[in-house]
């Protein structure tokens, strides 16, 4: 029997403390839900998204633990209908086109609008004008805040759109604000919207900037906007440690520069030494970063010992 479901815990694909949990009926159902993803209402949508699977390889995973594999390692009972593929499809459809109508409803971080994407950069340690005038952020007035499927109510809230490995748009995320630009009081201020199944997260990244020979990968959007504000790199967010360890840099990397968060339980640096391996193996010089003190990441660097505080300085 499952233990105590409905209880919070790590999320399995973005890390964290109690971002994930099963629903109650999981025994029944499979079902459970994450903070940043949404919901997975039964088992199969659960490993499909915890797998990076598509439903034929969810199934044939279930039927050999079952017992239901043939030999040949190919499943006995018959293909799923196509049904199944055309609700997917139609879910894909309505996904994107959701994705699309939220960043196009929003402003670009330099709008006049856009104020309070500003006063939360600030609020941060960051300077929005020293980014750079391409800073892919944008700022949306009224967004609604879901939990379990229930609207809590509506905030203004930072978006930064996620690609793929390949650099296709795969999802949005989301920082909901405050009206004078604080994170807002609610249980997950960030998340992720989901993203269709032609789109996989795995590998990608927000990409604060162009793709170079020299890239820096960091796991916040914030911490990644500290070390370029400070450096003058262009650095990327994978958003969390999770994510951090499956970075895919783009063609023509040369040299990986991992701006790792000292994490007091060893998370952030343990990923960024899976990350640095896995690029070593292929050839790709990676070198790791930690800020000086326990506990900190490189935006508390900037907030406490300014530029002086990086090995790399700009110019």
């Amino acid at each position: 029997m499952l233990a105590k479901p409905g209880r919070h815990h790590a999320c399995p694909v973005h890390g964290g403390r109690d971002g994930f949990r099963l629903f109650r009926d999981a025994e029944v159902s499979g079902g459970g839900i994450c903070n940043s993803c949404g919901a997975k209402p039964d088992g199969f949508a659960l490993l499909m998204w915890l797998r990076n699977w598509r439903f034929p390889a969810a199934l044939a995973a279930v039927a050999q633990v079952l017992g239901g594999g043939s030999k040949s390692g190919q499943l006995s009972a018959r293909p799923p209908v196509r049904n199944d593929d055309l609700n997917r499809q139609g879910t894909d459809q309505r996904i994107k086109a959701l994705l699309r109508h939220t960043w196009t409803e929003a402003s670009s971080w330099d709008a006049p609008e856009s104020g309070l994407l500003r006063t939360y950069l600030r609020h941060r340690g960051l300077v929005p004008e020293v980014l750079g005038r391409q800073l892919p952020l944008r700022l949306h007035l009224s967004l609604p805040y879901l939990e379990d499927g229930v609207c809590l109510g509506r905030y203004p809230a930072i978006l930064a759109l996620m690609s793929c490995a390949g650099g296709q748009p795969a999802t949005i995320h989301r920082t909901f604000l405050t009206v004078d630009g604080g994170k807002a009081p609610v249980s997950s201020p960030k998340k992720l919207m989901p993203h269709a199944s032609d789109r996989s997260l795995i590998g990608g990244a927000v990409r604060l900037g162009p793709a170079s020979s020299v890239l820096g990968i960091a796991e916040g959007i914030e911490t990644a906007l500290a070390v370029h504000q400070a450096t003058g790199m262009t650095v990327w967010s994978a958003l969390s440690c999770t994510f951090l360890e499956r970075f895919a840099p783009p063609d023509g990397a040369e040299r990986i520069v991992i701006w790792a968060d000292r994490d007091e339980n060893g998370a952030g640096q343990r990923s960024a030494e899976v990350l640095q391996k896995k690029l070593e193996a292929k050839g790709i010089q990676a070198s790791i970063l930690l800020p000086p003190g326990s506990g900190m990441d490189w935006l508390d660097v900037l907030n406490r010992c300014g530029v002086e505080g990086f090995p790399i300085r700009s110019g």
